[in-house]
């Protein structure tokens, strides 16, 4: 069964899907139309899901009943390996798509500092609430 914690996740992080491909398609078709990067809708969707399958395994981490600092490592574990995916995913669609390489890279940037401050602000807000409960 999901977590109440899992669901809130997803649901902020759709919204912030939503907002992020929404604004970016906006902001690349009104202000740079001749760069515009007819795929980038998929930058934050590609964020969505590696973002969901780092916080299943984070919450069935937390669920084996693990100490907080193994749970911590294996968060930034998750962190990284996603860090080193994402500049494959990148280069491969810079290959494949054959367009502006600097300015995917720089979508793509934009949208992984985005997605790292979501992160970081919903863990934090998380570990807090649990200091709380103790």
């Amino acid at each position: 069964m999901m977590s109440v914690t899992l669901r809130k996740y997803l649901f902020e992080t759709a919204l912030l899907t939503v907002l992020a491909a929404g604004l970016g398609v906006w902001i690349f078709h009104t202000m740079w139309p001749t760069l515009f990067l007819a795929h980038y809708v998929w930058m934050p969707v590609y964020f969505y899901v590696l973002g969901a399958l780092l916080m299943a395994g984070v919450a069935k981490k937390s669920e084996e009943g693990r100490n907080a600092k193994r749970l911590v490592q294996a968060y930034l574990l998750a962190r990284i390996v996603k860090l080193f995916v994402s500049v494959i995913a990148v280069v491969a669609f810079c290959l494949a798509v054959r367009t502006e390489v600097t300015v995917v890279v720089s979508a793509f940037v934009i949208n992984y500092i985005l997605y790292l401050v979501y992160d970081s602000w919903f863990f934090s807000r998380l570990g807090k609430k649990s200091e709380k409960e103790k």
